[in-house]
């Protein structure tokens, strides 16, 4: 055949000389004939001869001869030479032309459509509707929605502008497109719109988003008196599964079951209706009344609506009744229970689906790797990553990033490191959930190491890393970094707020927490409860108390967080009054308090002395609001019968707890009988403690002071015998002091600061001023609250407080010592110790000596 291809198509170019008559006497076959032979024709061997007949009678030169010549080629897939006979300017049949545009259509070779077009156009062939159908197709097919409009334009002037069908294809086109307008304007023109103009244009609302226009569109249709059929029914049903319109739906629904059969993609919408409508009874009766056999797409339907109620025992239910799964089933009842937070059960559910040998795809793996990272199971989620190579999936884009973040969340860096490494194309996700595995792991040098290389930062990838170092406690370094990130093209969001703000709470860092809220104001970022209660926080626990309140009251909307936290801010302060005030405020509102809510309270009681409106509370969290009492709740109840000296009543509470007593129980009772003077008791409390923590340093301490106290030095020197011999380190003394957007640390007898000279200068001399005006014979003279006192009165000699955090408590002569520093230098100093504030002020303290 390839031999007797050339010598037929070179004889396919017509002859330009006129024809010479013909003197064979045979008569020439009538075309018709010639015709008939050619359709018989299936193999380019028959059709030689019959072709060189043609060419020697000139019969070649009829057009509809020419035509099935042409259309033999293109039945035999030989269109190179089919474009020979087409590039002949001969008038063929438009039949022809459109056979050869049919052909290219369904080869997909769009291009060569439009070629054929255009040459067709050159020639002056005619153009029909068939002509115009595949070319409109053509237009769908690849959305060249400028080729779209010369088509139509095409149409038009070819005066077949009002052909109903090649109207209906080109709205078609043009909502492809999303051209709502264009496809507006034609429906518009339309004189007989049919049904599927209608369907073309409802279903063209609802893909815009515009479901309510759709249903309107409905009620003109009926209007039109064009009755709708199950395609209308399914744009329809969509549309009100978007609105939530159960109303409309179950007319829908009336009219399908009088009209229509209700199967198949219209039953599949109308369940989806109904669940969409919080109807699920209806969803699934729908499914019950089904006479035919429920195919599995209705049934995952049906699994889906009760996940999205939250009725996952339902869709299990469901899906443990369903005959046949497939992929999206399992996809849909794994996904409802990650989703509703059953890590282990959707673990389990995909150990299951693997035993029934059903092949996952990556969308499901990174669905289950997910799971895994929730639960930190390592083990699971390597397994996974070995089907992953089994089935060779591509590690990158969201499987990569799951990966990653799975092994990040085990603390398991270089695995993850390995995998994001390897990965071709990263994306922001992939730089962020490695970092977060830096930070998980506390590798806080490669983690900062790493956030530098990070291409194109987003506020996930600043807010991991002020996180981490909140966590890590690295505080100065936390507000570098957030000075960092304000010249930075990523601004910050609320979460990076509360974060930063945590953090000034945390070491008393006034001016900073100040200065984000001055930010908060500037940028008209809106107060809502989250940050509302971060601000009050932050000033109550930096001596804000005042600003606090005010800024308290300016909130509008108040949830139980934010009571509780001003509630909180009153109870550091020792204003015991004004919490439960502010409680029973919150009561009258209809505020429902929570476990951290009763803390407050109860520590305001406790720092207030005040035994009975304690016990009242402790009571009412029980009896009224049915909170069980926790571990916090009963040592704030210790700690309030110890300071008041009701040593022998809080040892019986305690006797009597329902639950175990913990250290924090026994260290207050402790603490309490130390501040009372009462050795038997507290070496109880002592005995009780070191059973349950033999190295608690805070206990031997304690009891050290205690029996110094008493003067009961041979005791004093077997506690620290003891401590060496456990080589247990008493935990140091930390105080921050800030100063100008800087925070300074001190230890006791830290000789770190540049300015140490004029610190211990200064504590010299005030030592001394103690010594004569007080008669104190001075043991702390170095304890760290006093070198950060000292430091901010030489760092400022102006009338500003001074603020300092204690990790520890005060002890009693640096207390002291402090009401006398007040007195001297006319400065109010603010003292923050892990139990509360302490405010002295010309030689008194807010505590009232009650701490």
């Amino acid at each position: 055949m390839a031999a007797v291809l050339p010598t037929i198509i070179s004889s396919l170019s017509l002859p330009t000389q006129k024809p010479t008559k013909n003197h064979n006497s045979n008569p020439i076959p009538e075309p018709n004939s010639i015709i008939s032979l050619l359709k018989s024709c299936s193999t380019i061997r028959e059709f030689s001869p019959i072709h060189a007949h043609l060419i020697t009678t000139n019969l070649i030169r009829d057009p509809s001869v020419a035509s099935h010549v042409l259309w033999f080629f293109i039945s035999q897939e030989n269109f190179h030479y089919a474009y020979r006979v087409l590039s002949e300017p001969q008038e063929l049949e438009t039949l022809s032309w459109n056979a050869l545009l049919e052909n290219r259509l369904k080869d997909g070779s769009l291009e060569e459509v439009f070629s054929i077009y255009y040459q067709m156009v050159t020639h002056g062939v005619p153009l029909d509707i068939s002509t115009f159908h595949f070319l409109i197709h053509a237009c769908s097919r690849n959305l060249t929605f400028q080729r779209g409009l010369e088509v139509h334009g095409r149409v038009i002037k070819s005066g077949l502008g009002r052909n109903k069908s090649l109207n209906n294809n080109l709205m078609a086109f043009y909502s492809k497109c999303r051209k709502f307008d264009a496809v507006r304007q034609v429906f518009d023109k339309l004189p007989n719109r049919d049904v599927i103009s209608w369907n073309t244009m409802i279903s063209c609302y609802v893909q815009m988003g515009m479901p309510g226009e759709a249903l309107n569109l409905f009620r003109e249709m009926g209007v039109d008196g064009v009755a709708p059929d199950e395609i209308t029914m399914v744009s329809l049903l969509s549309a009100c599964s978007k609105m939530r319109d159960l109303e409309m739906g179950e007319k829908l629904h009336l009219y399908i079951q009088n009209h229509l059969v209700v199967d198949g993609n219209v039953l599949n919408c109308l369940v989806n209706m109904y669940i969409e409508c919080g109807r699920m009874e209806k969803a699934h009766e729908l499914v019950a009344k089904c006479k035919a056999d429920v195919d599995v797409v209705l049934w995952t339907t049906l699994v889906r609506g009760y996940v999205i109620s939250k009725k996952i025992h339902a869709a299990r239910c469901v899906f443990d009744h369903m005959k046949e799964r497939n992929l999206i089933s399992w996809m849909t009842i794994i996904s409802g229970y990650l989703q509703g937070g059953y890590y282990y059960e959707s673990l389990e559910l995909f150990r299951q689906m693997r035993i029934e040998n059903a092949l996952p795809d990556e969308v499901l793996i990174v669905a289950v790797l997910s799971a895994c990272s929730h639960v930190k199971d390592h083990r699971l989620g390597g397994s996974l990553h070995g089907l992953v190579v089994k089935y060779g999936m591509t590690v990158e884009g969201i499987l990569g990033n799951a990966l990653i973040h799975l092994y990040a969340k085990c603390e398991e860096p270089k695995v993850a490191y390995s995998i994001f490494d390897q990965m071709s194309s990263k994306n922001v996700l992939s730089w962020n959930s490695m970092l977060d595995g830096f930070c998980r792991s506390g590798e806080i040098a490669k983690a900062k190491s790493f956030f530098k290389e990070i291409p194109n930062k987003d506020v996930v990838s600043w807010n991991t890393m002020i996180n981490s170092l909140a966590k890590t406690r690295r505080f100065a370094e936390l507000f570098e970094l957030f000075r960092e990130m304000q010249h930075s093209e990523t601004k910050p969001d609320k979460l990076t707020l509360i974060s930063v703000l945590s953090s000034c709470a945390s070491v008393g860092a006034l001016n900073h927490g100040i200065w984000v809220h001055v930010y908060i104001k500037k940028n008209h970022i809106e107060l809502d409860n989250m940050l509302g209660t971060a601000l009050i926080d932050m000033y109550g626990k930096c001596g804000g108390i005042g600003k606090a309140c005010e800024l308290f009251s300016e909130l509008t909307e108040k949830n139980v967080f934010v009571w509780t936290a001003m509630i909180a801010a009153h109870a550091m302060e020792g204003q015991a009054r004004k919490a439960i005030d502010l409680y029973l405020e919150m009561e009258a509102k209809a505020i429902k308090p929570d476990h951290v809510t009763f803390i407050a309270l109860l520590s305001a009681c406790s720092h207030g002395g005040l035994v009975n409106e304690g016990f009242t509370i402790f009571n009412k969290m029980s009896s009224f609001y049915n909170f069980t009492p926790n571990i916090q709740h009963y040592g704030c109840m210790v700690d309030l019968l110890g300071r008041v000296g009701h040593l022998e009543e809080a040892l019986k509470f305690i006797e009597q707890m329902p639950i175990k007593p913990d250290v924090s129980i026994w260290s207050a009772f402790l603490r309490a009988s130390g501040s009372h003077g009462n050795v038997e008791l507290a070496e109880h409390a002592f005995q009780k403690l070191i059973e349950l923590d033999p190295l608690n340093d805070s206990a031997h301490v304690l009891l050290s002071n205690l029996y110094r106290k008493a003067g009961r030095f041979d005791d004093v020197s077997e506690v620290r015998r003891k401590l060496f011999e456990l080589g247990v380190k008493k935990q140091p003394g930390c105080s921050l002091i800030e100063k100008e957007g800087i925070l300074y640390e001190f230890r006791a007898a830290d000789f770190s600061n540049p300015q140490s000279a004029e610190i211990y200068s200064l504590l010299d001399e005030i030592k001394g001023r103690l010594e004569e005006e007080q008669g104190l014979n001075e043991t702390s003279a170095h304890h760290s609250e006093r070198l950060a006192v000292a430091f901010g009165l030489i760092s400022n000699s102006g009338r500003t407080p001074i603020r300092v955090v204690n990790n520890l408590r005060i002890c009693g002569d640096c207390h002291l010592a402090m009401k006398v520093i007040s007195k001297i230098y006319d400065r109010e100093i603010i003292i923050r110790d892990n139990y509360r504030f302490h405010r002295f002020v010309d030689g008194n303290c807010s505590c009232k000596d009650y701490w």
